[in-house]
Order: structure tokens, then C-alpha cells, then sequence
């Protein structure tokens, strides 16, 4: 990868995580917590759109940040300038999934359907691609990361298990759609 091509990569990642806090700090005087993702209800689909930008408070963002700042990096280093568009891909079909499966009653929001998006993506893509490099970036990711798949079984109220578990199905749906050809 050349080095603009990083560089044009980690500056739209800084921007998007930029944009999220700009959200956040706009919901302490707008309440913007019922655009997020309310399963199987018709107002709930604009959360499709919207939860990947809302967070309920400063730790969960901030995580959100740390996550996406840490495992986008192995992204843009397998994709360049496809990073934005996997991003993108798995962030709408996680969210239509968390629509379809999600508890109902309760909004679910936050980056972290991205986050495990991309999560499945790298950790697919070796598989799908049987290429050196697509091979040791998930090698590396399941050894860095590899504890987070934890995070796709229900374990707390408050977590939305079911926008991980949807974003990670994404994620390897996006790998198995962009492989290579041979």
C-alpha cells in the first residue's frame, strides 16, 4: 500500500471518529438516543443509519474509540481505500440484522456493530483470500483481538450482543464477497 494512500485512510478514520464525538456532545443538549436501532419496529429502521453514532456516555464512547482506532488500523492495512466502504457494507447489513434479531424494547446503539463488523472481516479474509499477507493479518488479529468474539454471546443487559453478533456476520459476509480473484 503507498504511503498516501494510508495516510488519506487514517486521516477519514480520524474524521469518523471525530464525528462521533461531535454527535455525542450534540446529544447533551439534543436527545438523539431514540435514533438508534428498535428492532422490528418501522421508526426503529432509521437506526439502520444513525446508532453507529450515538453512544450512551463518555466510557462507552471512548471504548468505541480506542476499538476502532486499534482494529481499523489492520483494516486499512489489508484494504486502503476499501476500508470505508467495508465499514460502510457492514455497518447497514449489522444494523438490518440487529433490526431483524434484537431485543425488542430497548434501542440499541453504538459503533461497536462496526467495530465487530471489521473484526469478522479481518478474521475471515485470510480464509476467503489464501493470500500471505490477507493470511497473517487474521492470524494477528486472532491473537490480538481474538478474545473479543466472546463479545457476540449475551452476557450483560445492557450490551447489544446482538449488534456484535450481527456486525460480525457482516464482516464475513463483506470477506466472502471480496476475495480475490484467482
Amino acid at each position: 500500500m503507498r504511503i498516501r494512500t494510508f495516510v488519506i485512510s487514517v486521516k477519514y478514520l480520524l474524521y469518523f471518529i471525530g464525528l462521533l464525538w461531535l454527535v455525542f456532545f450534540i446529544g447533551l443538549f439534543i436527545p438523539i438516543d431514540s435514533l438508534g436501532i428498535l428492532p422490528r419496529k418501522i421508526s426503529g429502521l432509521r437506526g439502520i443509519i444513525f446508532s453507529p453514532f450515538i453512544h450512551g456516555n463518555i466510557p462507552h464512547l471512548a471504548a468505541n474509540t480506542a476499538a476502532l482506532l486499534a482494529i481499523t488500523g489492520f483494516l486499512i492495512f489489508l484494504e486502503g481505500r476499501k476500508t470505508f466502504f467495508i465499514m460502510a457494507g457492514t455497518a447497514l447489513l449489522g444494523g438490518a440484522g440487529t433490526w431483524i434479531i434484537g431485543r425488542a424494547g430497548s434501542y440499541h446503539i453504538g459503533a461497536s456493530g462496526i467495530i465487530y463488523g471489521i473484526l469478522g472481516y479481518l478474521l475471515s479474509a485470510g480464509i476467503f483470500r489464501r493470500d500471505f499477507k490477507s493470511i497473517a493479518v487474521s492470524i494477528a488479529v486472532f491473537f490480538v483481538y481474538g478474545g473479543l468474539v466472546f463479545g457476540v454471546l449475551p452476557a450483560d443487559s445492557f450490551v447489544s450482543w446482538e449488534s456484535h453478533l450481527c456486525g460480525f456476520m457482516a464482516g464475513i459476509l463483506a470477506a466472502s464477497f471480496n476475495r480475490r480473484k484467482e
